[in-house]
């Protein structure tokens, strides 16, 4: 059965046929009126292509037509639906979506892919696969198949369903034998696909889409005895910047003392300070600040959190870093909770370090989201890194000890520091000490 995606707009004048839908639009001339009437019917609705040739040779048209027909059918495979009732549509998400049924043998094992999720999408069910080019439309009559493909379904035991399954890659017999995809988690593959333009059809890039709920550029501080930091000069003579890029390393070992709360207030200040706060302009209706680092759509949405060990002139606990204002403020944080943080932290350097100061970047999520659909974590993950390079050149520049770490717990972090996990919670860790 066939029909065309609900969003495809089908429209008939002066002899052209032109069919617009989310990838771009197709156009066709020479048709007969009588195929521009049907194919302007198929949106959102699926039909056996017997009933629509029987349809149009009903209505006066000739052999000839019919073969009209299937031919500007092919050209609009972007927007071409294919569905088996009533189990399942396969609606076509991607500029170049082929579709081609297979023709295996009947005693072939069927298995759902791995990489397949089942999620809600409006008031129904879809199937998708970053591996796709469709998505599949389900109905709950289809779910008993899905829980058997787990095991592996006969061919024919469901040939229409199954084959129309292979045909849009949501199964593959050889997919375990593939040294591209065996590498790949499940939850990483489809993060790539998804944060990319190519294998989906969703709203993608700067949508503004709750620009009636603008996040503020800086956060609310948190209450707490504030600690003023030092801010140094940036004219003072250093290391060449071939000397700092080539010297970076990561360094896990420290000093007999810690480093100072001087020198943390200038790494700081170097680092991660705001310059300053940018008012909403023509383009970019929303409020921003300029920083060290760079940050995508100049949205930084990033925060930092201090859990310190060993700082000369600084009490060991947790601290919010005020960016603007440059000074930390200290949070009622558990002492058994600040212990974990450290904890965790060397476990991420595989117990070699014992951090004198722990920086954990938080993202406020919604400061993000507010403006970009689709790649706003993405783009969240991509500011860390630049962030993680900005902190080990300044480090390297003032002869201390940088290390970025792989991993963190979210969880403990967002109990430390009294965050809401989905509002607000780590996205990246740092340590720092002397050398």
């Amino acid at each position: 059965m066939i029909g065309l995606r609900a969003d495809a707009a089908v429209t008939w004048q002066d002899g052209v046929l032109t069919v617009a839908n989310p990838f771009g639009s197709v156009s066709a001339r020479g048709l007969t009126p009588g195929i521009a009437a049907l194919l302007g019917e198929l949106p959102g609705v699926v039909v056996s292509d017997d009933d629509l040739a029987g349809k149009l040779l009903a209505e006066g048209g000739a052999a000839e037509e019919v073969a009209l027909l299937y031919l500007v059918l092919d050209r609009l495979r972007p927007v071409l639906v294919h569905g088996v009732d009533p189990l399942l549509r396969a609606v076509p998400i991607a500029r170049d979506a082929g579709f081609t049924l297979p023709d295996p043998a009947a005693e072939t094992i069927v298995r759902l892919s791995r990489f397949a999720l089942v999620r809600r999408a409006g008031d129904g069910l879809v199937l998708e696969s970053p591996l796709a080019r469709h998505r599949i439309e389900l109905t709950g009559e289809a779910m008993p198949l899905l829980a058997a493909l787990s095991r592996g379904v006969p061919l024919a035991e469901a040939p229409e369903a199954l084959r129309l399954l292979l045909a849009t890659g949501f199964c593959d017999p050889g997919e375990p034998d593939d040294p591209a995809l065996r590498g790949w988690d499940f939850h990483d593959l489809l993060f790539h696909s998804r944060t990319r333009v190519g294998r989906h059809d969703e709203p993608f890039g700067a949508t503004y889409r709750f620009q009636e709920e603008p996040e503020p550029a800086l956060k609310k501080l948190p209450e707490g005895e504030a600690i003023e930091l030092v801010r140094p000069s940036l004219d003072a003579d250093g290391p060449s910047f071939t000397a700092v890029l080539e010297g970076r390393r990561s360094i896990r070992q420290y000093g007999d003392t810690g480093l100072t709360v001087g020198q943390l207030g200038e790494f700081l200040y170097r680092a991660a300070r705001v310059r300053g706060v940018v008012p909403p302009q023509p383009g970019a209706p929303y409020e921003s600040s300029t920083r060290p680092y760079p940050g995508g759509g100049a949205v930084y949405e990033l925060e930092l959190y201090l859990t310190v060990d060993r700082c000369e002139g600084l009490e060991n606990g947790v601290y919010y870093y005020d960016p603007l204002g440059h000074r930390l403020i200290r949070l009622p944080a558990r002492p058994g909770d600040a212990r974990a943080m450290l904890a965790i932290a060397s476990m991420a350097t595989g117990g070699i370090a014992r951090p004198d100061v722990l920086i954990t970047i938080t993202s406020r999520f919604r400061r993000m989201n507010w403006k970009y659909s689709a790649l706003a974590y993405a783009a969240t993950l991509k500011t860390v890194g630049v962030l993680y390079q900005t902190f080990y050149l300044v480090a390297t520049a003032m002869g201390l000890a940088p290390c970025g770490l792989g991993s963190g717990d979210a969880d403990l972090a967002a109990r430390t520091f009294g965050l809401d996990w989905a509002e607000e919670s780590s996205v990246g860790d740092f340590i720092i000490g002397s050398v």
